[in-house]
């Protein structure tokens, strides 16, 4: 690991290792507890298949000491294996439990005092591990409180769940010999790190060698090593406020978004100051933040300080973006603006938002932001319904549009004329519409929705609803030729199963109808189908009971072609408003 890392590792059991006068911490930057059952059954599997007088190696964990007063406890920060040592913790609170309830509960006491609780000095006592504020009062119900208070899809709650199953189904001579090899058996390196720098290092080292940090965990680390050089000594208080601001960044990120790297990517590419050519990946996100702290920045526009303040807000709108509920604007501007929010994360638009925290940033008109997400919304339905998957060209379409298109006289018109481009043509986009699979899913559910809207409502004829409270209606059911109840259809449709297959789902096969008249519908031959249809609001579903007089694969292909044919109409960058 190289000279200069002021390190010490030691292997050592289970036993030795929380029986030390310290406590564990997981600090905010890590990610939350993430074993699944998988993980679970395996440690469960090693745990009970150690041979007699054997041992078996758990891997490595990695701290940071963090030495106290004489009277206090010392920490021990885990940089890497809180999964491992959490997991740990849940099993021995549950042997606690096990021994409180079928012994005279001395060796449960002893677990709670020696491997699940520290004292100090004072005879104060505190849990031997404390989880990020994120997770630990979850984890702390578990320990010493009432576990069925913690959410169900807790991992936490789910892990102590099936440890519990496997330990209370033995008996006490079996978990006898169970907690033994796991105290005793059970061994782990122990790396430990004197200093934060010593720290910093490491985790470069360790992730070069494979050790699984995530970029998000590797950049808090690498702005806090250049924050501490740039003010440690000097200002502390400003590198508390870094410090604080990132688990600001944090806060807002972590438990409303299911990829927290893909904030830092976008945002780091929407940036005009310092400006970064090209895409940002998931494998390029920590090299590229770290050049960036170290190298580009200060410029002459933004310092540390700046460039992580602003982090912080734009987390907050970025967060908006993904609940569709931005408080840029009011009254009838807002409810616009959210709604097409809506509409691009139904469409599966993760992407743009490189693009939609640029506009936010630069246009004070409403007018603007909504022109822009109505193209954002053209473009990136072309671009899913084509079958066009590859995030990087999308990553790169919209940083550049953010380095070159908010320099030019018209932004807006810059915008769309590089969408324009980019996108699917009218021949490719109307072929995609008639002959591909739609799944049901909200994406589907907007492509009717809008058809509706823009197409069938303009008449004004209709009711406005919620599409939150409709369902996607297959005219001929997809179990057509599996399901017994719809037998009746297979001679309807004159086609075997193979070709039906080939068109059940094809947006000719679908309507929308409400959720009441959905559960009435769907078991019924097509003429029987029709009589609910005539008690919908929709009028495309109307237009099925008043334009057919039977349902087979030549009404689906040539419905198909119809709304397809719509659909270049509506999605067509010069007509969509």
């Amino acid at each position: 690991m190289g000279s200069n890392l002021e390190i010490s590792a030691s292997e050592a059991d289970l036993q030795n290792i929380f029986t030390r006068s310290n406590r564990f911490t997981v600090p905010d930057y890590q990610r939350l507890y993430s074993w699944k059952e998988s993980q679970w059954v395996e440690f469960w599997n090693d745990l009970t298949n150690i041979d007699e007088d054997d041992t078996h190696f758990l891997g490595s964990i990695v701290v940071i000491q963090h030495q106290k007063k004489y009277d206090e406890l010392n920490e021990l920060e885990l940089v890497d294996g809180q999964q491992r040592i959490t997991t740990i913790s849940l099993l021995l609170r549950v042997m606690r439990d096990f021994y409180r309830k079928h012994s005279d509960g001395g060796l449960g006491d002893k677990i709670d005092s020696d491997y699940l609780h520290e004292t100090d000095f004072d005879n104060d006592r505190y849990p031997k591990l404390s989880l990020s504020r994120f997770e630990d009062d979850d984890y702390q119900s578990i320990l010493d409180g009432d576990p069925t208070t913690v959410n169900e899809d807790s991992q936490l709650r789910q892990a102590y769940e099936y440890f519990q199953e496997q330990v209370f189904d033995c008996d006490v001579e079996t978990i006898d010999q169970l907690r033994k090899r796991l105290l005793g058996s059970m061994t782990l390196v122990v790396v430990e790190c004197d200093s934060t720098a010593s720290a910093f290092r490491l985790f470069e080292t360790l992730n070069n060698r494979g050790l699984e940090l995530s970029a998000v965990d590797l950049m808090k680390n690498a702005l806090l090593q250049v924050a501490s050089e740039k003010y440690g000594g000097t200002d502390r208080e400003t590198y508390e406020h870094i410090r604080q601001q990132w688990e600001h960044v944090l806060e807002n990120v972590v438990y409303e978004i299911n990829n927290p790297d893909r904030f830092f990517r976008h945002y780091m590419m929407s940036r005009e100051d310092p400006d970064i050519e090209g895409s940002v990946t998931s494998r390029t996100l920590y090299d590229t933040f770290r050049d960036l702290i170290e190298n580009q920045l200060p410029t002459d526009e933004t310092d540390l300080v700046g460039y992580v303040d602003g982090m912080v807000e734009t987390s907050e709108l970025y967060v908006g973006f993904t609940k569709a509920n931005v408080d840029a604007f009011s009254g009838r501007a807002q409810k616009r603006i959210n709604r097409r929010l809506r509409n691009l994360n139904d469409i599966q638009s993760s992407h743009s938002r490189t693009l939609m925290l640029r506009i936010f940033e630069e246009f004070d008109e409403y007018d603007q932001i909504l022109s822009v997400l109505r193209l954002l919304e053209v473009f990136m339905v072309r671009w899913r319904v084509s079958g066009n998957q590859t995030g990087s060209k999308l990553d790169r379409i919209f940083s550049e549009l953010c380095s070159d298109a908010f320099d030019t006289t018209d932004p807006v018109q810059t915008i769309q004329m590089r969408l324009a481009e980019e996108a699917p043509g009218d021949d490719e986009f109307r072929s995609r519409l008639a002959n591909s699979d739609f799944s049901r899913n909200a994406q589907t559910k907007y492509l009717l929705d809008t058809i509706e809207r823009r197409h069938y409502m303009e008449s004004g004829e209709g009711k406005d609803y919620d599409r939150a409270t409709v369902d996607i209606e297959h005219i001929a059911p997809q179990q057509a030729f599996t399901a017994k109840k719809y037998s009746s259809w297979r001679d309807v449709l004159g086609v075997g199963k193979a070709e039906f297959n080939q068109y059940r789902n094809r947006l000719g096969n679908l309507t929308l109808l409400e959720e009441r008249l959905n559960e009435s519908a769907k078991d019924n031959p097509f003429e029987q189908k029709k009589d609910q249809y005539k008690l919908s609001d929709f009028q495309m579903t109307q237009e099925v009971r008043e334009q057919y007089d039977e349902w087979t694969i030549e009404q689906i292909e040539d419905r198909s072609d119809h709304l397809a044919e719509i659909g270049v109409q509506i999605w067509d960058f010069e007509r969509f408003v």
